[in-house]
């Protein structure tokens, strides 16, 4: 009881309320005590005042003795203690007093007049007086003596002190405070009782409430009590059941939107109305892993790039979206960032999103390469044919021999375009997909044998030296392609003839050879050319991609395009060694038959 504030107010209220009627009680029990008691007294001496009047017509008529009505008249002590249990007063009509209580023998009549006169009339009276020889208040029950006519002949009157009167009063008042004194202790203990059990349910209610209000909505309060509680308790269960019912839902959309969230590959992160994280994606942290950190700052510990933070401190203060792209060292990136409202339209924060562009950057850019080197790639051979053809258009060549020159010119220039279109459409092919590469058990004896024969003769012609470095009857079964395989190897051996035979006019080597790797066989061609530097390793195989720009017309830049292409069709790689100014060696892999690893 001491911990429920609820219980002790209620029990205090209970309490005041008892005190409070005990109280007023006691003050409307003192105002009307005295008359109520005044009457009681009246109602009992009223039939001794009758019986007094007949005695004392009587007594007028010479029916009683002296000696009798003196000792009915004669009050030695308190009032209770004589006959009529009251002092006694007997006058006739003319208001002269015949027979008395010695105790009222000196009384002056005078006060009592007004009384006299209303039982002359034939009124019984019953009264408080105050006579003033006795000096004392008296309850005062008077009544005619009227004859055998019906004539009023005088009154018969009694008095009895007020403070004898009054007597039974305290006794009454003693009997009243007993009877509290012992009721109340067991109207505390009920009241208590009852106390409790009225705040019980309301506490069991509270805690309730106060789980609910940490995440816990199992718990129910008690709806079994009557009338107002259980309503509340029934209503309690309710809010209880929607709340969770509600909050389940919630949490499972909060969860499915965080999965969402952090599955997104775009960088995702909040602030709030101050600037402050309130989340962030892992694609976020992603993005931004290589920079360097040299701040303690939070959000410059996620996003190292203060620019960033001030484009959302500026999409907070204006409300205004914020676009534009960020270069990092190793990427490009697009950034979106959106001020939030809440329901009143006041600002609840910001959302920033961050897409990686640099692939289609790239492709953007490989678009405009790949437009620009087609565009150079054609424009050569039609400006050369054009040149050609004007003058003998215009008869400006006259000699046979040199329009045979210009014939052979043009269809050099005319195969050069053939093959270009021929190359582009193969590239495409092979990049859609729309080429069919089979594959099956191969030898490659003979394959090699014909490469190598066909080759050492052209490396003769060109002053180059031609070596094989397997022997081909060695060489095992693999699964692939013969006549892409061969349409590889003719790509790389006309690339390093003839970029050899730039840096090596003379005395330049080409070799082909092959050597087993776990359960690939890998074919390589090595040549001591110009060699490619490691900067522009990476970029050998892309579409147009030309190591010696000063050396552009060696070839369109698409041989090493289609060689990868044909490769990665059939499930394997090729890659390159290089040493600029010392040569080059390019190898690709092929299955071993009966193989089935990858």
């Amino acid at each position: 009881m001491r911990k429920s504030v609820l219980m002790r107010r209620v029990f205090g209220m209970v309490i005041l309320a008892v005190l409070l009627t005990v109280l007023f009680t006691a003050l409307a029990y003192t105002a009307i005590s005295r008359t109520v008691f005044t009457r009681l007294k009246a109602n009992e001496l009223l039939p001794k005042a009758q019986l007094l009047s007949r005695l004392a017509y009587r007594y007028q008529q010479g029916g009683v003795a002296q000696e009798l009505m003196d000792a009915i008249l004669e009050v030695s002590g308190e009032t209770s203690d004589s006959i009529l249990g009251a002092y006694a007063l007997v006058v006739n009509r003319n208001g002269q007093m015949i027979l008395s209580s010695s105790f009222l023998e000196n009384v002056n009549l005078e006060p009592l007049s007004g009384y006299m006169s209303r039982i002359f009339n034939g009124e019984q009276v019953a009264a408080s007086a105050y006579l003033q020889n006795t000096r004392m208040d008296m309850v005062c029950v008077g009544t005619p003596i009227v004859d055998a006519s019906g004539q009023v002949q005088g009154a018969a009157m009694l008095f009895v002190p007020m403070v004898e009167a009054m007597a039974a009063m305290g006794s009454l008042n003693s009997a009243l405070l007993l009877s509290l004194a012992l009721v109340m202790p067991f109207m505390l203990l009920l009241t208590f009782m009852g106390t409790k059990y009225v705040v019980k349910p309301l506490k069991t209610m509270r805690d309730a409430a106060i789980a609910m209000a940490n995440g816990d909505f199992s718990i129910r309060a008690d709806d079994t009590q009557r009338g107002e509680i259980g309503q509340l308790g029934s209503s309690l269960n309710f809010l209880a059941r929607e709340l969770s019912h509600n909050i389940s839902e919630l949490t499972v959309e909060r969860n499915r939107f965080r999965q969402i969230i952090d599955g997104l590959s775009e960088g995702i992160v909040a602030v709030d109305t101050l600037g402050n994280i309130t989340h962030h994606n892992p694609a976020l942290v992603q993005l931004f892993e290589r920079q360097a950190r040299h701040s303690d700052d939070a959000r410059m510990q996620l996003i190292p790039d203060e620019s960033v933070w001030e484009d959302f401190d500026r999409a907070l203060s204006e409300g205004n979206p914020v676009m534009r792209s960020l270069n990092l060292p190793d990427r490009v990136l697009r950034i979106i960032i959106s001020p939030l409202a809440d329901e009143e339209g006041h600002p609840a924060g910001a959302v920033g999103l961050f897409s990686d562009i640099t692939q289609s950057e790239r492709l953007e850019r490989t678009r405009r390469d790949y437009v620009a080197n087609v565009s150079h790639e054609m424009r050569t051979p039609l400006t050369a044919m054009r040149a050609l053809v004007e003058p003998m258009r215009d008869g400006m060549v006259k000699s046979e021999q040199a329009r045979q020159r210009y014939y052979d010119i043009i269809l050099r220039e005319t195969l050069r375009l053939s093959r270009l279109i021929d190359d582009l459409m193969q590239l495409s092919k092979l990049q859609s997909g729309n080429l069919a590469l089979t594959t099956e058990p191969i030898s490659l004896n003979t394959l090699l044998q014909d490469i190598a024969e066909k080759y050492r003769s052209t490396a003769a012609e060109a002053g180059m030296e031609f070596t094989m470095e397997l022997d081909p009857g060695q060489c095992p079964m693999v699964v692939s392609n013969a006549d892409r395989i061969e349409q590889v190897l003719v790509i790389l051996l006309d690339n390093a003839i003839k970029y050899t035979k730039v840096a090596r006019p003379e005395g330049g080597k080409i070799a082909l050879g092959g050597r087993i790797e776990k359960n690939r066989l890998v074919l390589f061609v090595r040549d001591n050319g110009i060699g490619i530097s490691p900067a522009d390793q990476p970029y050998v195989f892309d579409r147009f991609y030309k190591v010696d720009k000063s050396h552009s017309g060696l070839g369109s830049g698409l041989g090493l395009s289609i060689a990868k292409e044909i490769l990665n069709g059939m499930g394997e790689n090729i890659d390159v060694k290089s040493t600029p100014g010392e040569g080059s060696e390019f190898y690709f892999t092929m299955k071993l038959a009966g193989e089935d690893r990858p």
